[in-house]
């Protein structure tokens, strides 16, 4: 008897594992770059090369931001005029005005920043690894 109550419980928190696992594919995926697929409609017109996917909205730049900010937090974020700049560990999310909408684009993170540098201020230096962000590195340094 004391087996069988361990074969189901067992079983029952493999299930509960399965449950997460296809929320996670599905719903919310396992990166950003997953979470704006399954979220907005792709655009390949809007790709400048293959390491960049387009996507748009019919929602104005905040909101779109908005909407991917709440379920994936970015380790920098800027924003200016031009558009919304997200920064994560791989990934960049840089989601521009369009029309009444928006562009989203999703490019590696290094490669953001050198084509979007002058837009994020220097508010992606402390975790990049631009030595040109980072100023003050102790006496003597560059001597």
């Amino acid at each position: 008897m004391k087996y069988r109550l361990w074969f189901v419980l067992g079983g029952i928190l493999a299930v509960i594992a399965l449950i997460i696992a296809v929320n996670l594919l599905f719903f919310g995926g396992t990166s950003v770059a997953n979470f704006v697929d399954i979220e907005f409609d792709r655009d390949t017109s809007q790709d400048f090369d293959d390491d960049v996917r387009s996507y748009t909205s019919a929602e104005k730049p905040s909101a779109v931001s908005t909407l991917i900010v709440t379920d994936w937090k970015p380790l920098a974020q800027s924003a200016d005029n031009s558009g919304i700049y997200l920064r994560y560990s791989s990934d960049a999310v840089v989601i521009t005005p369009r029309g009444t909408g928006s562009t989203i684009q999703v490019m590696d993170a290094e490669r953001a920043y050198r084509r979007y540098g002058g837009h994020t201020s220097g508010s992606w230096g402390w975790t990049s690894t631009h030595g040109g962000d980072f100023r003050g590195r102790g006496p003597g340094a560059g001597k």
